[in-house]
């Protein structure tokens, strides 16, 4: 197996275990007796230490090498996942959830990197293309296998975790064996900065950042609102089937970027946000139709969707950029993602689940996310057209 296929299959194993816990949450919630709005807290103590992680560790690999950063990411996972085996309760799953969290942000940027460094120049798109496909496709293939190994294996709080502990396992004797490919050092202090160029502001603040955050809140909801919402409000009891929506929401992402790989990030943004804005309502309406069926389709839909939304954003922050801006507004628009679907909104969600219940709370969702993605794609996008129609400027 050639350098690129091994990197991959590292990178897919590592995505795996970060979203293991999705299908368990239900459970834990009956046992620990948390409301919905702590159900939120286990995304957002992972995002809390993975911006900062991804904002500094990526640098740090440009100075140490990406071999030393990737085997400490994969040590770091694997000690949340002793510590999830211990059945902690929920203060040490929180304490879980940000190491977990640390190690993703460590993880993903350098070993996207090192797959694209051991990469020949002709092939370094298509690699680049790959690693964000394998991350949607790994994050995706945790919940679901967790699911079956919760419904149809025994001990279902450990199993999941204990088996991925092999798989770190040989991940990690993959990347020892990998030669390093930061061969000149990079030695620039390493800064926590977020930075926006001047010129792509408007189209930051537009267009990325809000189908960002679209995107990202309903990847967040259906990783884990919705799986509480299968368990108590559809009163699905077999877990293989509340892994599903984990399962779904992201490997559909990943199929829909793979199918259209030329489409125009303009284009994939607003088909985006359309199909995503219109497929979340048969979410809601699951509850009143009591419709397993309905509710996995519509999730799946809004998985493909965000899949649009993201690989456009992803396009569409390339192609404006110029070389010397690119990297920090790849980061900028990365975090934006994380930041603002993964904590404060998503937060407010569990809230309002337990003011008004959780159908409402996924009602309101909706209708909002439906005027946003509708304010971009009437208001926003014409920052696209504005930016598209005059001259870079470059830096000499």
């Amino acid at each position: 197996m050639g350098r690129v296929w091994r990197t991959w299959v590292v990178l897919l194993f590592f995505a795996m275990g970060t979203s293991l816990i999705t299908p368990l949450i239900p459970l834990y919630q009956q046992d620990l007796g948390f409301n919905d709005t702590v159900v939120t807290l286990f995304l957002l103590c992972y995002v809390a230490a993975l911006v900062p992680s991804m904002l500094t560790l990526g640098q740090f690999s440009d100075q140490v090498g990406r071999r030393p950063v990737l085997l400490g990411a994969i040590t770091t996972l694997a000690i949340a996942q002793v510590i999830i085996l211990t059945e902690p309760g929920l203060p040490g799953l929180l304490i879980a959830r940000g190491l977990q969290g640390a190690a993703t942000g460590a993880f993903f940027g350098t070993c996207t990197a090192f797959l694209v460094d051991a990469s020949p120049p002709d092939r370094r798109r298509f690699s680049s293309a790959l690693a964000t496909i394998s991350v949607r496709l790994g994050l995706g293939l945790g919940p679901g296998i967790a699911g079956v190994l919760i419904q149809y294996a025994p001990d279902p709080f450990r199993l999941p975790f204990a088996a991925h502990l092999v798989l770190l396992a040989i991940a990690a004797s993959i990347v020892v064996f990998l030669p390093e490919t930061v061969l000149q050092r990079n030695r620039r202090p390493i800064r926590l900065a977020l930075e926006v160029p001047p010129r792509e502001r408007s189209v930051f603040w537009r267009v990325l950042v809000p189908s960002g955050m679209i995107l990202s809140l309903f990847d967040g909801v259906a990783l884990s609102l919705v799986p509480v919402f299968t368990v108590r409000v559809l009163g699905v009891t077999n877990y293989a089937l509340v892994g599903a929506s984990g399962f779904l929401v992201l490997v559909s992402g990943a199929v829909s970027q793979a199918l259209v790989p030329n489409m125009a990030p303009r284009r994939a943004i607003l088909i985006g946000l359309a199909v995503g804005a219109v497929s979340f309502f048969g979410v809601v309406a699951a509850a009143p139709l009591e419709s397993e069926a309905l509710l996995l389709t519509s999730v799946a839909v809004t998985g493909a969707a965000c899949g649009l939304m993201m690989k456009g954003g992803v396009d569409l922050t390339t192609e404006i950029a110029p070389v010397e801006h690119r990297g920090k507004l790849l980061s900028a628009y990365y975090v934006a993602c994380y930041l603002g679907g993964f904590s404060i909104p998503l937060l407010a969600v569990g809230v309002l689940a337990d003011l008004v219940g959780l159908t409402t709370a996924l009602l309101v969702l909706a209708i909002t996310s439906a005027t946003a993605a509708l304010w971009v794609g009437i208001v926003g996008i014409r920052a696209v057209d504005a930016l598209t129609s005059r001259p870079p400027v470059t830096v000499s």
